[in-house]
């Protein structure tokens, strides 16, 4: 995205224990209106998250099409800092910098100077979010244990089967 735009982005890395973000006052209002909530359709959480305040969430259903697939579009094989045993890992990065130029850089501590990350680049074009390939090129089957524990309840599946009409799977 860098290249593409011709920009730099700057990505810090949190510190567990050291943040408050406002997502997770968000999920703290959610999971506080979900309880003691039955759900019977996933229509049911959109109800649910759009009502648990008065200026309504935004909720936007995903389809197996929004998912892209990222794997041959990398120009780095790795972001590990150093190859070594001893050297520093990924979880030891403290923020990245992607350049327009296509360079990565990066700091194990925030106060430190940005170092270049010494690896090999593989060639690579930049493209678009839409031009690249799906990840899933069909929706995803449900596991079946999942599927077991979406169904309805046997109070309501009288009411389903003699449902005749345009949604009726009959």
């Amino acid at each position: 995205m860098a290249v593409e735009n011709k920009i730099t982005i700057k990505q810090k890395y949190l510190e567990v224990g050291h943040t408050q973000m406002k997502v997770d006052a968000m999920h703290s209002l959610i999971e506080r209106r979900m309880r003691n909530r039955i759900i019977n359709v996933p229509a049911d959480y959109v109800q649910i998250i759009e009502s648990t305040r008065n200026n309504p969430f935004d909720v936007t259903y995903l389809e197996h099409t929004f998912f892209k697939d990222f794997r041959n579009i990398s120009s780095y094989k790795s972001i590990r800092p150093e190859r070594s045993s001893g050297d520093p890992k990924v979880t030891d990065i403290h923020a990245l910098m992607y350049s327009s130029s296509g360079e990565i850089s990066y700091k194990l501590r925030f106060e430190e100077p940005w170092m270049l990350l010494a690896q090999r680049k593989s060639p690579f074009s930049a493209k678009s979010f839409e031009e690249m390939q799906n990840l899933h090129q069909t929706r995803l089957k449900t596991k079946a244990r999942k599927y077991d524990g979406q169904q309805i309840s046997e109070n309501f599946t009288t009411i389903y089967r003699m449902i005749k009409g345009p949604y009726c799977l009959c």
